[in-house]
């Protein structure tokens, strides 16, 4: 392809989509994905930027169409046949050639970024539902219970702007029983609402108003056999005008496990994505006068599997590379400020004021992912026994 570009006629280095657009007289985007292809790239991830045949075809005879020789487009067809070959060889179509190449090493993340937003369109589109952020909040500080030193927990969680497509959707919200690594069940066997009156009128399910839509969704609680507590927004209005925001907040205690305790030694908090949405943000905080934990990681795995992120060994995760980190925010609250949710600082402070807690004695830590694929889950983990 740089010997194509040598002989295009221009009278100055052709650096810019705009500049080789004027040379050939082709689609700005189409030249600028020329001009990709012929700089160095890291491994066979130039191989995603190629343009399709018909792209080729409009490039190649406008080249023709300045004067480019036949022996330089020829060179380029025969490297475009020697990677149709390389398709169907080891992938059989361009997409999953693309996808091979996303998950590789080294792939560019604004590819698998651009497949996770159609993806979040299509399960929108098939599900029938979709919100604009998935928010969760982990809040850990010291006690006393029963005269010993312990901890609890709050769990605030949320969605901005759900919608129905449909109006016969019948989505879950939350689903959960206190267990261990081992899904032994531990602690409280269900959380505590943060607002219990209006749980109450909501059939049990934690919600509360602040920062939640005025008028709050139909929601409906049920268990399941083995004792689960399963939440559901129930069917409604369709589309942005039926669009609704709500947050849920519960309270647990203990909240960090045992120390020196064998069968437990980390600490796992995780959340599910189960809704196709546009951002997910996942914020753990930590009380500056607890033991002492681990660093915090992050990983995050598909739950097409059926097992929660929180009980699969390492080895079995269906592991997604979706380029996620831990933000380490210091203590407070200030920059834990999210762009498409302006007044969530808000709402995390207004929990500390019912828990009657210091902000300032907070320490955050940050996951934060566009177009989570579903259903997947994010775990934050941290040693419980740090040396």
């Amino acid at each position: 392809m740089n010997g194509l570009l040598a002989e295009v006629p221009s009278g100055m280095p052709l650096r810019s989509g705009s500049e080789l657009s004027a040379a050939l007289g082709i689609d700005v985007n189409l030249a600028w994905k020329v001009l990709k292809i012929c700089r160095p790239a890291p491994g066979a991830s130039v191989l995603i930027r190629l343009p399709g045949d018909g792209a080729l075809r409009i490039l190649l005879e406008a080249a023709a169409g300045r004067g480019v020789s036949e022996s330089s487009i020829e060179k380029v067809r025969a490297a475009f046949r020697a990677y149709d070959t390389l398709v169907s060889t080891h992938a059989g179509t361009r997409q999953s050639l693309d996808a091979l190449l996303t998950n590789a090493a080294g792939a560019p993340t604004p590819i698998d970024l651009a497949t996770r937003r159609a993806a979040f369109r299509a399960n929108a589109s098939i599900l029938g539902v979709q919100a604009a952020v998935q928010t969760a909040a982990y809040v850990f500080w010291p006690e006393r219970i029963d005269g010993q030193a312990s901890s609890a927990m709050a769990v605030v969680r949320g969605m901005s702007r759900f919608q129905r497509l449909r109006p016969d959707v019948s989505w879950v919200i939350g689903r959960g029983r206190r267990t261990d690594h081992q899904a032994n069940l531990y602690g409280q066997p269900f959380p505590e609402p943060l607002d219990a009156e209006t749980a109450r009128r909501h059939g049990g399910v934690p919600l509360v108003q602040f920062l939640s839509s005025w008028e709050l969704p139909p929601v409906q609680r049920t268990f399941t056999p083995d004792g689960m507590a399963v939440d559901r927004i129930v069917g409604g209005p369709v589309g942005l005008q039926g669009s609704q925001s709500f947050f849920l907040a519960e309270t647990m205690r203990p909240g960090l496990g045992r120390l020196n305790d064998p069968a437990n030694p980390t600490l796992r908090l995780v959340v599910s994505a189960r809704t196709p949405c546009e951002l997910f943000v996942f914020d753990a905080l930590f009380h500056k006068d607890l033991p002492p934990l681990g660093i915090p990681s992050v990983a995050t795995a598909s739950e097409l599997g059926g097992d929660s992120l929180g009980y699969c060994p390492p080895k079995d995760r269906i592991t997604l590379n979706l380029g996620a980190e831990v933000d380490d925010h210091g203590l407070g609250l200030d920059t834990l400020h999210i762009a498409e949710l302006p007044r969530y600082t808000e709402l995390l402070g207004s929990l500390c004021a019912r828990l009657a807690l210091n902000p300032a004695d907070l320490r955050a830590f940050r996951v934060k992912i566009a177009f989570p694929p579903i259903p997947c889950g994010v775990l934050i983990e941290r040693d419980m026994n740090p040396a």
